[in-house]
């Protein structure tokens, strides 16, 4: 087990206050499309977008964070060599500190189920403890800030949970098919 000296918090937002929430992030931080190992970001504060049947993972250690979202539909990212490469020469691996914020896929597209599932093997093999939001029922919206030490989440589903006047625990599984929230995390 972790000898995590921080949790993170993880909070269903609606999409405004997302919007709202990054525009305090560089967008230099942004993964943006074509959402290839080479796309991804490491920075204090760092956002995604338009999650829908490509995985996001966020690794963090408290003081800096690494995101990255990835394409199923690209060879390169399916190669888990490569993902590892990036992950350990842009974290210290061995850092007892790490935690992992998992999101996305579709298990109705073979490939997206696939990365998703390599992430999980990845993560676990890396003693990483990680939240999973997994198949989100629209596309889905991620930021972190390590001054906050928060993932805020969105998506259409999400905010219709919430202007209903659901938790965020009910939000977030109104929002994603399969919602795990790691023993080091909670929800906001």
């Amino acid at each position: 087990m972790n000898n995590i000296s921080f949790t993170s918090g993880i909070k269903p937002v609606l999409m405004n206050d997302f919007f709202k929430y990054k525009s305090a992030i560089s967008v230099d931080n942004y993964v943006d499309y074509p959402w290839l190992i080479s796309s991804s970001k490491v920075a204090s504060d760092v956002y995604t977008s338009n999650i829908c049947d490509c995985t996001s993972c966020l690794i963090t250690d408290g003081k800096k964070a690494l995101l990255m979202h990835l394409n199923s539909y690209s060879k390169n990212n399916h190669d888990f060599r490569n993902v590892l490469k990036y992950i350990s020469n842009n974290m210290n691996i061995s850092d007892n500190n790490l935690q992992a914020v998992l999101v996305g896929s579709k298990s109705s597209n073979a490939l997206s189920a696939k990365i998703f599932k390599n992430f999980t093997l990845l993560l676990n093999h890396l003693k990483i403890p990680v939240t999973i939001l997994k198949n989100g029922m629209g596309p889905t919206n991620i930021a972190y800030r390590t001054c906050k030490d928060e993932v805020v989440v969105s998506n259409i589903t999400i905010e219709k949970a919430l202007n209903k006047g659901q938790t965020g625990i009910r939000a977030l599984e109104s929002g994603f098919e399969e919602v795990k929230i790691s023993d080091l995390d909670y929800v906001i």
